[in-house]
Parts: C-alpha cells; structure tokens; sequence
C-alpha cells in the first residue's frame, strides 16, 4: 500500500471515531434525562428530582439539537421541554439560566425548538425580574439573537407569553428592553409566512 493511500486511510479512521466521538454524549443523556424525568414525575415536589432532571437536561444548543431533532433519540422533546418552566418556582434562577443558554443560540423550527421557544417566553413572562437579571448578563449580540427568537412567531396573538413579558417589563420599568422586544415583533409580522 502506497504511502500516500495509507495516510488517507488513517486521517479517514480518526475523523469516523470523532465523529462517533460526537454522538456518544448524545447517546448517554438520552437514557439519563428520560429516567430524570420518570424521576420527577413520581416526586414533582422533590427539589433533588428537580435538580437531577436540569442537570440531565442538554446544557448547550448543540447537545439539545442532538437529542431533540428528527430522527434523534428523543425527537420532538414536547414532554421533556414543556415541564422546564414549572421547575422555577424552586430554582428560578437555574431554570432560567439554562433557557437563556439553550435559546440564545437556538433558530426557530417546527418541534423542540418551538418548544424551547415557548418554554422560554413563559419563563420570561412569569419570572420577568431574574429574566431581566439574566439577559443583561449576554453580551448585545447574543440578547438580541434571544429576542428575535422569541418573537419568531406567526401568529402573536395565540402567543400571549411574549405580550405579557413586555407588559411585565413595563412595569418593572424595564422600557428599553420591552421596545427591544416591541421592536422584534413588529419586524417578525412585517415578515412573510414560513
């Protein structure tokens, strides 16, 4: 075999076992969110439940993609994503700290991304304060890629979450932050249909 050939064949065989590297994570979260969440259910109230099951939960974009997109472990994710922001009411800040990571980055989709979505304007409507505190952490790039997101919506009028964290905002005297959501909206709908 030529030199040249065998190189080939060697880079060729480190870059399958990265790649397979790379779905491996994926591979374990998956058996370990869904016995946290079996966990959770059986004890909703149980704050060490509730701390297993976020620290289960997909910490990046990235890892959340490769759980919860078609054809991955546990596509959709609507079960998993939708009991997140019923989790603040004893780790607000925690809760919220993951949402903000995973939607800063995220694009709106059909499925877990719309979940995400939903989950995250529902804890931005009902925890305003700490998700003020947190969006003011990020840097201006990546808070207004996380307010595009949330208004990223067809239909805002079935979307009352968003309305009610500007209202929320208001009154928190959070002006700016309430036209910069105002604002998202208002490009969003000017926006043909997808």
């Amino acid at each position: 075999m030529n030199k040249h050939l065998f190189a080939g064949a060697v880079a060729f065989l480190i870059l399958l076992q990265w790649v397979h590297a790379q779905g491996k994570p994926a591979l374990a979260d998956a058996p370990k969110l869904t016995v946290a969440l079996a966990n959770l259910r059986k004890n909703p109230d149980d704050p060490t439940a509730q701390q297993r099951y976020l620290y289960s939960f997909p910490n990046t974009y990235a890892r959340f993609l490769q759980l919860f997109e078609p054809g991955r472990q546990l596509y959709d994710g609507f079960e998993y994503i939708s009991v997140l922001p019923s989790l603040a009411g004893k780790d607000e800040k925690g809760v919220g700290e993951l949402l903000i990571r995973l939607s800063k980055d995220a694009h709106y989709e059909a499925d877990a991304p719309s979940y995400l979505q939903d989950a995250t304007a529902a804890y931005a409507s009902q925890h305003t304060k700490m998700f003020v505190e947190l969006v003011n952490e990020l840097p201006i790039e990546k808070r207004a890629h996380l307010i595009v997101f949330l208004a990223d919506v067809e239909n805002h009028s079935a979307y009352p979450h968003y309305q009610e964290t500007i209202d929320h905002l208001n009154d928190l005297g959070e002006r700016c932050l309430a036209e910069e959501f105002r604002i998202a909206r208002e490009q969003r709908q000017r926006q043909p249909h997808k």
